[in-house]
């Protein structure tokens, strides 16, 4: 049976959800993010409108999943591309694709682009590299003779379980670091009575949880950046969706602490298969000497292990962005690859290395250059 290829959105989605969350359950590598759940409130309050899904399907089964645009050009080449789409609360684009037939899926959505004509990039951007995914998209590639083409690459911080909670902190922490977090919270005890919290299923009070959360983000710096949650409507609405979304299916991982009642620190994470994303922290900056956020972070990690089917939390940072990077010891490489179909793509990723270097030499794409004009060279010494 041949495998096909279609392109949903608005509406058409609805008829997908069962389909959708099957794949999820049985995907090779976990990405809450492109769940239905999570997806389709990213998609009507974050931006959306131009999105399409890309469906990989052997019959009446979904293989794979993905949000794409359509781009005209791709960095500064005159090439159609599809690209993984992502909002800005997202750092991962790992499709969903079905467990014991991925290589074949891949194989089958590049082919039809290539037949199709439809794009001769396919851009993927926050993959883990040498994760299951990336394993089956290398396998693929090769079996075709397709190149890849590495754009860039961090590394993001990465807890894997220990024994124990005290186990992971005494592997990680010095004895002095601990003394230190152990004197921050005696200073907050001095001030009132600290209370540790766990959001735990079937509570009854995740609305307050959220608000709580949402609140404490926007008394900080992020609300006065005007990057909080809150700040937008729109970010706010996706937020309490999902999360209330997440919780209903006992994916939210949410814990805190309070000081004589009032939440002074929330640390937000998805569960994911065997795995987990942290998602959103936020604290009483005005208690920062208290150190509130790092104590927070450590009961995540007691949370974390106390689910026996979390074997990692990807911290889900940024480039540049130093969080965790002191408290957890692992690290995973984030990768953004491109994928060249038919000669054109091919050939365009093949010249991409020149491209950006003669870019950051000339401080201008080689693309944008008029036939007529010649690069430059270095002058002559008269003599």
């Amino acid at each position: 049976m041949d495998r096909r290829i279609s392109l949903e959105r608005g509406a058409a989605l609805d008829a997908l959800v069962l389909q959708w969350e099957e794949l999820a359950a049985r995907a090779i590598e976990p990405n809450p993010f492109y769940e239905h759940w999570m997806l389709r409130p990213a998609l009507a309050f974050l931006g959306g409108g131009e999105v399409e899904i890309l469906c990989v399907w052997l019959g009446a089964t979904l293989e794979l999943l993905l949000p794409v645009l359509r781009l005209p050009a791709y960095r500064g080449l005159p090439l159609r591309a599809f690209s993984a789409w992502r909002h800005k609360h997202c750092l991962l684009g790992t499709p969903l694709v079905r467990s014991g037939c991925a290589p074949q899926a891949l194989a089958a959505l590049l082919d039809w682009m290539r037949k199709e004509r439809a794009a001769s990039i396919l851009d993927l951007r926050y993959l883990i590299a040498g994760g299951p995914f990336h394993q089956a998209l290398v396998e693929a590639l090769e079996r075709r003779g397709t190149p890849c083409f590495a754009i860039d690459a961090y590394t993001r911080p990465l807890l894997k379980r220990d024994r124990d909670a005290a186990a992971y902190v005494a592997s990680t922490l010095s004895g002095e670091s601990r003394k230190k977090l152990r004197r921050s919270e005696r200073r907050l005890c001095q001030q009132g009575t600290l209370a540790r919290r766990v959001l735990r299923p079937g509570d009854d009070a995740i609305g307050k949880w959220i608000d709580e959360l949402l609140t404490l983000e926007a008394s900080g710096w992020k609300g006065k950046r005007g990057s909080a949650l809150a700040c937008s409507e729109a970010n706010r609405r996706f937020a309490s969706e999902v999360f209330t979304r997440a919780f209903e299916r006992g994916r939210l991982m949410m814990v805190g602490l309070d000081l004589d009642g009032r939440p002074i620190a929330r640390y937000t994470a998805f569960a994911a298969g065997d795995g987990s994303f942290s998602f959103k922290t936020a604290y009483d900056e005005q208690l920062s000497r208290c150190s509130p956020g790092i104590l927070a972070e450590l009961e995540m990690i007691g949370a974390f292990h106390e689910r026996a089917e979390l074997q990692w939390m990807d911290s889900f940072t940024a480039p540049g962005n130093s969080t965790l990077s002191w408290l957890w010891k692992d690290r995973c490489l984030v990768q953004h690859l491109a994928v060249g179909v038919g000669a054109a793509g091919e050939l365009a990723l093949a010249a991409l290395p020149l491209l950006q270097w003669a870019k950051r030499r000339w401080g201008q794409s080689i693309c944008s250059v008029p036939k007529w004009v010649t690069l430059p060279v270095r002058p002559q010494r008269a003599t």
